[in-house]
């Protein structure tokens, strides 16, 4: 199992105690928590480094998450520079974290920047593995973890075909259609993934008057001041 952890704002939205940050983690892994996606939206060490100590005292997996921002393929973004993303991981790497994360909650994350990114991560650090998740919002999202993969991430969150897209994660079945007969093929079989396509699609549909009305991606996410 894997949650979420906002550092020292534990799974809520204001800052707690440490100790009530450790005593939290400590209950969850007993209950039968893993993983612990450790994040701060703001990429503030302090908030991160709390969480990462706090699942490492309780025993889980520690997965650091760096969020990110920006375009590392635009020159003249000036603030977060591939180098302000490296320094992160090597911060977090002497904190001795199992898993690095990167963290695109606005599917700001191209293709191009996608492939710079994990690579030179890949290159600094061999032997941690790298996870990369990612929203579809700007439609993006496909070629962008199919460019993590090839740069050598070693996982991507994905959402089954009839559940993703827009602000969900990218089509599962395209990710395993499109690596399908080659180094990195999933494995997954897409008669049996057609199943869970269809359960999805029908449990969707009964939930239609819930939906935002938001009818496909947009790029306008990633083109802002």
């Amino acid at each position: 199992f894997q949650m979420l952890l906002r550092g020292a704002n534990g799974v809520g939205y204001t800052n707690y105690p440490d100790n009530a940050v450790f005593k939290f983690c400590d209950v969850a892994v007993k209950n039968g928590m893993d993983v612990f996606r450790v994040f701060d939206s703001l990429n503030y060490m302090d908030n991160l480094k709390l969480g990462v100590d706090a699942v490492g005292a309780a025993g889980g997996v520690v997965e650091a998450a760096i969020s990110y921002t920006g375009d590392i393929s635009d020159p003249s973004k000036a603030k977060y520079t591939l180098d302000y993303y490296l320094d992160l991981a090597r911060q977090l790497v002497e904190c001795h974290i199992h898993v690095l994360c990167i963290k695109d909650m606005a599917g700001l994350l191209k293709p191009a920047a996608a492939t710079t990114l994990i690579s030179a991560l890949r290159k600094e650090f061999p032997n941690l593995p790298i996870h990369v998740h990612t929203h579809d919002t700007a439609g993006t999202g496909v070629a962008s973890m199919l460019a993590c993969s090839a740069a050598g991430a070693d996982a991507v969150d994905c959402a089954v075909d009839s559940m993703s897209g827009m602000t969900s994660q990218p089509s599962m079945g395209s990710l395993v259609a499109a690596l399908q007969n080659g180094e990195r093929d999933t494995g997954v079989e897409l008669q049996e993934l057609s199943k869970l396509i269809e359960y999805w699609e029908t449990v969707r549909f009964s939930y239609a008057a819930f939906e935002s009305g938001q009818k496909s991606g947009s790029p306008r996410g990633v083109d802002h001041p």
